[in-house]
C-alpha cells in the first residue's frame, strides 16, 4: 500500500504542485497592479467564499467515506442521485445565507468590499460545483483525471483574471471573474467524467442522506474552526487595523501556505482512500503500520522544508513581493512552523475518523479555533499580523496536542521518534548552512536564494545517508526508479 501512496502522490503531486506555483506567480503580479487595500479586499472576499465552500464541503467528505460500500453493494445510482440532490439544495440555501448577510452588512464594509462580495457570491457557487466533482474522482482514486482539473483551474483562473485587468482594465474583481470562467467552462467535462451517467433515482435516500449527515456534518463544524483558526484573523486584522495589514499579512502567509500546504494536502489527497480501504479489508494492525510509515515520510519530507524556509524568509518575500509588503517576511517562520503541525496533527486524526467518531475532531478543532479567536481579539488590535502569526502558531500547537490525546483512546499506533531525531538533526545542520547561503553569500538575493536552496537539498539528503535512514528496500525502490527514468 505504501507503493499505492507514492503512485497516487505522483498523480496528485502535478494537481498540487501546479497551483502552488501558478500562486507563486500571481503573488509579484498582483503585487505591483495593486495596493496592499486592494489585495486585502480581496483575500477577504476569497476567505469568505472559503468558509461557505467549507459548509458545502460535508458532501465531498461523505463522498469520499461512502462510495467504496454503494460501489461493492451495486447501489452507485442511489449514491449519485442522493448526492447530487443534496448538493444543489445545500448550494441554493447557502447562496440564500450569502445574499442575506452581504446586504445586511451593506452599511458597515466600504464600497470597494461590497462590490466585491457580490462576485463572491457567484465565486461560491462555482467553486462549490466544481469541489463536489472534484470529490467523486477522488473517491474513485481517479488522480489523473483530478489532476488535470486541478491545474486547468489553476493556470486558467490567473490567465483569465490578469486577461481581464490588463485588455479589459478591470480592478481586482478581474481576478474573481477569472476564476468564475475558468471553472464555468469546464463544469460540463467534468460532470460527464466524475458522474459517468446521470442519475435516475427520484427521490433522496433517507437513509444515506442521514449517515452522510452523521459522518460529515461534525468535519464541517471542525473544518469552521478550522477556518477560524487559519482565515478569521483577516477579519479581526481589517476591523481593528485596516485592510493594509490585511493585504502585507496575506502576501506572506500565502507564500508560506503555497510550500509547506501543498505538501501537507498531497499527504492526504492520496494517503485518506487508501487508510479507508486498508481499515475496512486489513483490519487495525496493517492501519497502525500504514499510518507510522506515512507519518515518517510525512517528517522526511515537511521538517526541512519548514526549517528552510524559515532561515530563507527574508530572501524569498524580498523576491517575490514589492517592498510595499517587504515587512511581512518577520511571519514566515511563524506560518510555516503553524503549518508544519496542522499537516502533523492530521496523522492522529486518521484513528479517530476509522471509528466514525467524526465529532471528536470537530470538538478538538472548535476549542482550538476558539482559543485563537480569543487571543486575535486580546493581541491584534496592539500588535496586528504579528500577533495574529503567533496565536495562530500557538492554536495550531495546542490543536496537535488535543488531537493525540483523544485519538489515543481509540487507535494507538507506534510514532517514528527514530525518525523524527535524524531528520531534525539533518535539518538543523541544513538550516545553519543555508542561512549564511541565503541570507549573505552574494549582493544578488535571487542568487542567494537559489543556491542556498540547492545547497540545502543537497546537504540534507546527504545527512540522511549519512544517518543511515533509509531502509535498504527503500535505496533498492530508489536504484530502480533511476533505472527506469534512464530506461
Amino acid at each position: 500500500m505504501i507503493k499505492n501512496l507514492f503512485e497516487d502522490m505522483g498523480k496528485y503531486l502535478p494537481a498540487q504542485v501546479i497551483p502552488a506555483i501558478m500562486g507563486l506567480i500571481a503573488i509579484p503580479i498582483i503585487t505591483r497592479l495593486f495596493p496592499p487595500e486592494d489585495y486585502g479586499n480581496y483575500v477577504l472576499v476569497l476567505a469568505t467564499v472559503s468558509v461557505f465552500s467549507i459548509i458545502v464541503g460535508w458532501l465531498s467528505m461523505s463522498i469520499i467515506r461512502f462510495y467504496p460500500a454503494y460501489k461493492r453493494d451495486s447501489r452507485l445510482d442511489e449514491f449519485y442521485g442522493t448526492t447530487i440532490k443534496l448538493t444543489g439544495i445545500s448550494i441554493i440555501v447557502l447562496s440564500l445565507i450569502f445574499m442575506i448577510i452581504l446586504f445586511l452588512s451593506k452599511n458597515h464594509v466600504s464600497a470597494n468590499l461590497y462590490y466585491l462580495m457580490r462576485i463572491g457570491l457567484f465565486v461560491f457557487i462555482s467553486t462549490s460545483c466544481f469541489n463536489i466533482l472534484q470529490g467523486f474522482l477522488r473517491a474513485k482514486r481517479r488522480a489523473g483525471w483530478y489532476t488535470r482539473f486541478s491545474i486547468w483551474r489553476s493556470v486558467t483562473t490567473l490567465v483569465f483574471g490578469i486577461a481581464l485587468i490588463m485588455i479589459f482594465h478591470y480592478g481586482v474583481e478581474g481576478l474573481l471573474w477569472g476564476s468564475i470562467l475558468s471553472m464555468a467552462i469546464v463544469l460540463p467535462v467534468l460532470w460527464r467524467i466524475a458522474v459517468e451517467k446521470s442519475p435516475t433515482t427520484k427521490d433522496i435516500s433517507i437513509p444515506l442522506a442521514s449517515k452522510m449527515a452523521k459522518y460529515g456534518f461534525p468535519l464541517v463544524v471542525g473544518s469552521l474552526a478550522a477556518w477560524i483558526l487559519s482565515l478569521s484573523d483577516r477579519y479581526i486584522l481589517e476591523f481593528f487595523r485596516g485592510s493594509q495589514e490585511v493585504g502585507i499579512y496575506s502576501v506572506s502567509y500565502n507564500i508560506s501556505a503555497h510550500s509547506i500546504g501543498l505538501i501537507a494536502s498531497l499527504f492526504l489527497l492520496a494517503s485518506w482512500p487508501i487508510e479507508i480501504s486498508i481499515w475496512e479489508n486489513k483490519g487495525e494492525k496493517a492501519a497502525q503500520e500504514f499510518l507510522s510509515n506515512l507519518s515518517r515520510y510525512y517528517l522526511i519530507i515537511c521538517f526541512p522544508l519548514t526549517v528552510g524556509l524559515s532561515v530563507l524568509a527574508k530572501p524569498v518575500i524580498d523576491v517575490l513581493a514589492t517592498q510595499k509588503y517587504y515587512e511581512g517576511y518577520k511571519i514566515v517562520p511563524l506560518v510555516v512552523i503553524g503549518a508544519f503541525f496542522l499537516g502533523l496533527q492530521r496523522r492522529f486524526q486518521s484513528g479517530i475518523a476509522y471509528h466514525k467518531k467524526t465529532y471528536y475532531i470537530m470538538f478538538c478543532t472548535i476549542i482550538s479555533g476558539l482559543l485563537n479567536l480569543g487571543l486575535n481579539f486580546i493581541l491584534v488590535p496592539k500588535y496586528g499580523y504579528m500577533a495574529a502569526a503567533v496565536t495562530t502558531l500557538i492554536s495550531y500547537v495546542f490543536l496537535l496536542l488535543l488531537m493525540v490525546i483523544v485519538s489515543r483512546r481509540f487507535f494507538i499506533w507506534e510514532f517514528p521518534f527514530k525518525s523524527l531525531g535524524k531528520v531534525a538533526c539533518a535539518s538543523t545542520i541544513m538550516g545553519i548552512v543555508v542561512y549564511y547561503v541565503g541570507n549573505s553569500l552574494t549582493s544578488s538575493t535571487l542568487a542567494n536564494l537559489i543556491l542556498g536552496i540547492c545547497i540545502g537539498i543537497l546537504i540534507y539528503w546527504g545527512m540522511l545517508f549519512l544517518l543511515r535512514e533509509f531502509k535498504p528496500s527503500e535505496l533498492r525502490a530508489l536504484l530502480d526508479l533511476k533505472a527506469r527514468i534512464r530506461g
